[in-house]
């Protein structure tokens, strides 16, 4: 081969390795990207997990505290009644309650023998023993939130997944990013959102 075709021969070779050295280029940096959103994704997804622990746990808190007060509505009312007509000197039998139903009195538990007994032991000088008195019901656990901060609260935790949401939008890449940027925005809209919501909606009550 004469060096004017050799060089026309390398020349040629060298022209046809630029598209491909420019595509393997490109390539790299189409991974490099790639990879860093996905490591990104995983960073904002992890955020999103530890955001949703604190969710869980006001959810538990907000439960307890509703359920709190519906008990103690209920058990203080229940007591009123029970009081008013354990102090009353009528009789038992006319006293029922809004529905109807006969109140219970002092006499309802009044043992008749054996406070006869007491009474004639007394009159023979004997010693007597006082009557065992009734264990006080036990203390109800008070919850540590009350309603406005546990409102507070999931408003604090909602708009750190609305910043979660913000962050989620800078992120770009091919379809798998999109993919997976997609279904973490999915599960915060759908599943986050509805529990704060429901939360909400639970302590406005």
């Amino acid at each position: 081969m004469s060096s004017r075709a050799w060089q026309v021969a390398a020349a040629t070779a060298a022209l046809a390795a630029v598209p491909l050295a420019y595509w393997q280029y490109q390539r790299h940096i189409e991974l490099k990207e790639r990879r860093e959103s996905i490591k990104l994704l995983r960073k904002v997804e992890l955020i999103a997990t530890e955001v949703d622990v604190r969710l869980m746990h006001l959810e538990t808190q907000a439960k307890e505290l509703v359920e709190y007060e519906a008990k103690k509505a209920a058990g203080e009312a229940g007591e009123e009644e029970e009081d008013l007509a354990a102090n009353s000197t009528l009789n038992s039998y006319y006293h029922f309650d809004s529905q109807g139903n006969k109140l219970k009195t002092k006499w309802d538990s009044y043992d008749v023998d054996e406070e006869l007994e007491r009474l004639e032991k007394e009159e023979r000088g004997e010693q007597v023993s006082e009557p065992v008195a009734k264990p006080k019901k036990s203390a109800r656990k008070v919850p540590q939130l009350t309603r406005s901060k546990a409102l507070a609260t999931s408003q604090s935790i909602e708009h750190e997944f609305e910043a979660v949401l913000s962050f989620l939008d800078d992120i770009r890449g091919d379809d798998e990013v999109k993919q997976l940027r997609k279904a973490i925005a999915n599960k915060v809209t759908k599943e986050y959102f509805a529990r704060i919501d429901a939360i909400q909606a639970m302590l406005a009550w």
